[in-house]
């Protein structure tokens, strides 16, 4: 390449390096020249001669969840112009294969790692995340290790979803969420919990793993309580898609029948018919500032370790009507 270039060996290096003190015709020729003969850099050779590797961890328990697509596109957007790559990892909410990723992109010498956890209480989790040298946390809480960390303010958007459910006239309210040992499912719960009040009734919560078959047989359930619910609200997009279905089986209609508001401003919850109430968030700007959390990690490592809070809000569209009386 240098010989193309007419140039020394130490100039093409500064050039592919992005130094700045290179002239404008030097660089032009061995520009020219990486296009001639399709010059490719050895990424792993250049790792392990700088001991840098360029590329950040992105662990999370289901590819088919269009929010972690969005983190991660935020995440991306962040990292790009720095020279980072995302390597993405998924644990199909198995702890276990988890802790084997972790293992896994930590011998790849990832120089970060952005992660959404299956179990904040898993066994060896606290010691794995401290073998990064960064790592943040997305819209999780583990003890015992020092990282960063984004989260949503659950409870804002939750309240309201409630205080609007009540203003309709509903006391059977019914919530079905994830696991309680993620922080975002544990706050949807507590949040739950207080807006309830003294109508709180807990055969209405319903927790499991963040899937479409938990959403179906928790309400299921729910629906052939001797007194249901009047109104339901899904802790995410995944369990919204077995909460559908199993009022479809039912022979119910929304919100005749049952008021309905869902976590996550997905397709579906738009393009339903009626389009479905939303507590919204906003993955983009989790993804966005948890990867500028990483990259100050990364050049600070000794930075106390930071929380950034992003809203969630209610919002009403159609899925929400006024409590029906209940015949005895």
């Amino acid at each position: 390449m240098a010989r193309r270039a007419g140039v020394s060996v130490a100039t093409v290096s500064r050039v592919l390096n992005g130094h700045r003190h290179v002239g404008a015709g030097p660089r032009a020729r061995v520009l020219t020249a990486v296009a001639e003969l399709a010059y490719r850099p050895d990424v792993a050779a250049r790792s392990m001669r700088t001991g840098s590797s360029r590329a950040v961890g992105y662990v999370v328990s289901d590819f088919a969840n269009p929010l972690f697509a969005s983190i991660a596109v935020g995440a991306d957007a962040a990292l790009q112009p720095h020279g980072y790559s995302l390597v993405l990892a998924n644990s199909v909410h198995d702890a276990a294969r988890e802790a084997d990723l972790l293992d896994a992109l930590r011998d790849r010498r990832v120089e970060g790692l952005l992660v959404s956890v299956v179990d904040e209480r898993a066994p060896g989790l606290a010691e794995r995340l401290g073998e990064y040298p960064a790592v943040c946390l997305l819209d999780r809480e583990v003890e015992g290790v020092r990282a960063d960390a984004v989260l949503f303010d659950h409870a804002h958007g939750i309240t309201g979803a409630v205080e609007h459910l009540r203003q309709l006239g509903h006391e059977r309210i019914a919530l079905v969420a994830g696991s309680e040992n993620q922080h975002g499912s544990r706050a949807r719960v507590a949040a739950f919990r207080a807006a309830a009040g003294r109508h709180l009734d807990e055969r209405l919560v319903r927790t499991g793993e963040l899937s479409a078959q938990t959403g179906y047989l928790a309400t299921q359930d729910l629906l052939a309580l001797e007194v249901p619910p009047t109104a339901l609200l899904a802790g995410n997009n995944q369990l919204l898609e077995g909460v559908l279905a199993a009022i479809v089986d039912r022979g119910l209609q929304i919100p005749q029948d049952l008021s309905l508001v869902t976590c996550d401003d997905v397709g579906l919850a738009r393009l339903h018919h009626p389009p479905i109430d939303v507590v919204e968030r906003d993955p983009l700007a989790l993804g966005r500032a948890a990867a500028e959390l990483l990259l100050g990690r990364v050049a600070d490592p000794a930075a106390p370790a930071r929380r950034i809070l992003l809203p969630t809000a209610f919002c009403a569209r159609a899925s929400s009507a006024t409590a029906r009386k209940r015949v005895s």
